[in-house]
């Protein structure tokens, strides 16, 4: 009986993973956790969010001071909707002094996403998460 039980609660699970294809995801916050210190300190740090085509950034957040702590939570403009399902994203780093200072990228093709996700991406000079829930 226990196993029925089980069972039928991983198959709702997988049919809701399926069922998020083709929803709009809303990008709610992105959150600074580590970069490179070769920067000033007496700057402000922002992030830009970049479709696959790199035309013009689809979001932006606030200013941060570089020289306080991390972990930074910044919360997006507008809080843009996105399909994020087999697409890729750009998410930069950027100082009002320096200019750009770091870029990671998501390949939303390699996840599967079943609920709101707090999803890590990092590479050798950038650590952020982005924060976000469906529509």
């Amino acid at each position: 009986m226990r196993i029925k039980k089980l069972f039928l609660v991983m198959a709702v699970g997988m049919m809701a993973a399926c069922g998020k294809e083709n929803r709009t995801f809303r990008l709610k916050t992105i959150r600074l956790n580590d970069y490179r210190h070769q920067n000033p300190t007496n700057q402000k740090l922002y992030l830009k969010v970049f479709g696959k085509n790199g035309q013009g950034a689809i979001a932006e957040t606030g200013f941060y001071p570089a020289g306080q702590t991390l972990p930074a939570t910044f919360g997006i403009h507008r809080s843009i909707p996105m399909t994020l399902y087999h697409k890729s994203y750009r998410l930069q780093l950027w100082g009002d002094v320096s200019g750009l200072i770091g870029t990671c990228s998501v390949d939303m093709g390699e996840y599967k996403i079943i609920f709101p996700i707090d999803m890590e991406v990092k590479n050798d000079s950038l650590s952020i998460s982005i924060t976000g829930s469906w529509e």
